[in-house]
């Protein structure tokens, strides 16, 4: 079959699937897009560790090239979805907390081994822009899951709107109550239909140095964790992204050059 005959949809489609990490970049931006489309509550509460779920297998996809990297992450991987499903079931705030800190170290393992692997290649094609990009997209959900842990070991870190439902918490948290006190562990519940979608945005806006204001780190651990996210996420657009882009650029400059100008071999 001709390929030019082929729709352009169709191709741009059977391209995606074929590419492991164009999977992993679509799979991103529909995990950080989520809490955007949905509002924050039980029904985001349930769909956004979907889609984490979808994140972590394209994520084994696209090193499953690599058996050590591949195995590593599937020794991360399985514990923490089984802990996760658990906790939420049996809605376990210390487990849920282990099991943040699991997906954290995964992904954490994942963009890694994904950058070590764009940084050895010398041949950039849409492919490795596809890994780069997603290696950006692992630093929000990377930082997400810190905030979001960081908000659970110590309270105050950071400072809420008034009517958001993780203020209310963090107050009660600072005001010396316990874990242990029902009335705590109530709006902990109703916090955390919110929270998860709360930490991607703040990430988010953070790594893009965009920053509104109306969440904003109070503690010094707080502090530091945005400061390094805002810092690494400017460089590495900076130094890494332009770079393959315009390596992408000269290599495909190169290749028209060769083909010449239509009807140049017949002069």
């Amino acid at each position: 079959m001709n390929e030019t005959r082929v729709p352009i949809a169709k191709r741009l489609i059977i391209g995606t699937v074929k590419g492991r990490f164009s999977v992993l970049f679509w799979m991103l931006v529909a995990a950080l897009a989520a809490p955007v489309v949905i509002p924050d509550g039980p029904i985001l509460r349930r769909v956004l560790p979907v889609l984490v779920l979808f994140v972590m297998l394209a994520g084994l996809f696209a090193v499953s090239s690599h058996k050590r990297t591949f195995r590593v992450g599937l020794l991360l991987a399985v514990p923490a979805l089984i802990m996760g499903i658990v906790a939420q079931l049996l809605d376990l705030r210390e487990l849920s907390t282990i099991a943040s800190f699991l997906y954290l170290v995964f992904l954490v393992h994942l963009a890694l081994a994904i950058l070590l692997h764009v940084l050895k290649l010398h041949q950039v094609d849409a492919e490795i822009i596809y890994g780069a990009v997603s290696v950006y997209l692992l630093m929000a959900l990377v930082w997400a899951q810190a905030y979001y842990i960081l908000a659970l070991v110590e309270p105050g870190s950071f400072h809420y709107p008034d009517r958001d439902e993780m203020a209310v918490v963090q107050e009660r948290r600072a005001a010396g109550q316990t874990w242990d006190e029902p009335e705590l562990q109530l709006d902990w519940r109703v916090a955390q239909d919110h929270a998860q979608g709360t930490m991607v945005y703040y990430s988010l806006v953070t790594l893009t140095t965009l920053g509104y204001g109306d969440i904003y780190p109070v503690k010094d651990a707080a502090r530091i964790l945005a400061m390094l996210e805002a810092t690494l996420g400017q460089l590495y657009l900076v130094i890494l992204v332009a770079r393959l882009v315009g390596l992408y650029t000269a290599v495909e400059m190169e290749r028209r050059r060769g083909r010449g100008p239509p009807g140049s071999r017949d002069a």
